[in-house]
């Protein structure tokens, strides 16, 4: 393409995003659905009628060091942590433990009923165990819930988010690179990965927030919004690339100690409120972005291709999806309960039907090199999964928000 041809082309694409999302603004459905059929309509036309428009290919590089950052960087931002400390215990256990129990329990039917490797069985696991909060908090501003639960479902999401990028990093390097993986040495590996990328996170965030107060610039326009996102992408590429530690856990560290520093300066020097609007907005578009650009490029990357679609594979990876959301939402509640740490049932059932799949794993779904044998059972599952969660879970939880008694205090 030249540069004119091309520049047409993002801008139309764009104008169909926007489009899109005003037609569908209403809709009972989160509007990354709609995305994702526009991305699979996008490659069977590319694919079938007209061959000259660009197919979408993406690098997995291109998926991790662009898309992934921002995406991290603005959940962990949307945090209330005074408010997420009251849920830390659970929370934690869920997006720790609960992603290693939902990944052993999704393996198992898969395994019995086909002949694959239980390592690129888990490998996958692994990756659809991750949940997302966007359409559920979408949920929560128009249907008011108790904020504990509500920092339950999120905190669980973000940390869960650094625990699946462990695992997939750990887990690539087996099925993928063909290295050797030993237990001890995973656990190692996951330890290290987690404690170093906290320390430099840390260290990181308070360098941008002392050269903030330095250059005086909390309240300007230009710089104010920039810096904190240009050292969250610096210190996710230092920490992915040149330490081999977790990327989204350094940014997860990074991004809340800048919050905790902001509120240590004088109120004159603090962002005006208005500028804070200007700031979170500018994010959340970056965001939004990311999120719509993923899930057109599953759609494209389907629809770009005529596969021998393995329906009771699909159908077996869905159920055993369910399975393993229920067990984990069902009986670390029970745990928690007898670890005296009460959380209503109530608040199990939304938890449950919150375990919705979203940004986190299509951007490591498409990670995945072309030549891996299985991407492209893979990638339909992953489609499978993330649209039966997005609609059938988004819609049995508004009904069930409308009618449930939540008052309870957990």
């Amino acid at each position: 393409m030249s540069v004119i041809s091309g520049l047409v082309f993002v801008c139309l694409f764009l104008i169909a995003l926007c489009a899109i999302t005003h037609y569908f603004r209403n809709s009972r459905l989160p509007v990354v659905c709609w995305i994702v059929l526009f991305g699979a309509l996008y490659g069977v036309v590319q694919r079938l009628v007209i061959p000259a428009l660009p197919e979408i290919r993406v690098s997995p590089d291109v998926i991790l060091f662009i898309f992934l950052p921002v995406l991290i960087f603005d959940s962990t931002r949307k945090l209330k942590v005074r408010e997420a400390r009251a849920m830390a215990v659970p929370s934690t256990a869920l997006a720790t433990f609960g992603i290693l129990v939902s990944m052993g329990v999704m393996a198992v039917p898969i395994r019995l009923y086909f002949d694959m490797p239980w390592i690129d069985i888990l490998f996958f696991c692994g990756i659809m165990s991750a949940t997302d909060p966007v359409a559920v908090s979408a949920i929560f501003s128009v249907i008011p819930v108790p904020e504990k639960l509500k920092m339950l479902i999120e905190s669980e999401s973000l940390l869960n988010d650094g625990t699946t990028v462990v695992l997939f990093t750990v887990l690539y390097a087996r099925v993928v690179d063909g290295q050797t993986l030993l237990l001890g040495h995973g656990l190692m590996t996951f330890v290290m990965a987690v404690l170093g990328a906290i320390v430099m996170g840390i260290v990181v965030g308070w360098a941008c927030m002392k050269l903030m107060h330095q250059w005086v610039a909390f309240r300007d326009s230009f710089i104010a919004p920039l810096l904190p996102l240009l050292f969250i992408y610096l210190i996710f590429c230092i920490a992915q690339a040149g330490f081999d530690i977790s990327g989204v856990i350094a940014v997860m560290a990074a991004t809340l100690t800048m919050k905790k520093m902001v509120f240590k300066y004088a109120a004159e020097e603090r962002p005006a409120h208005k500028q804070l609007d200007f700031y979170r907005g500018f994010w959340s578009f970056l965001n939004d972005l990311a999120n719509a650009l993923l899930f057109f490029i599953l759609g494209s990357e389907i629809g770009s291709h005529s596969y021998d679609i393995a329906w009771l594979l699909m159908l077996v990876a869905l159920a055993s999806l369910l399975l393993s959301r229920c067990v984990v939402a069902y009986g670390f509640g029970a745990l928690f309960n007898v670890a005296r740490f009460r959380i209503p049932m109530s608040w199990l059932h939304v938890l449950n039907l919150g375990g919705l799949k979203g940004a986190l794993s299509v951007a490591l779904i498409l990670m995945i090199p072309r030549e891996y044998v299985y991407r492209d059972v893979f990638l339909l599952a992953a489609l499978v999964m993330c649209l039966f969660t997005l609609i059938v879970n988004t819609l049995g939880l508004r009904m069930y928000l409308k009618k449930a008694d939540l008052g309870e205090i957990g």
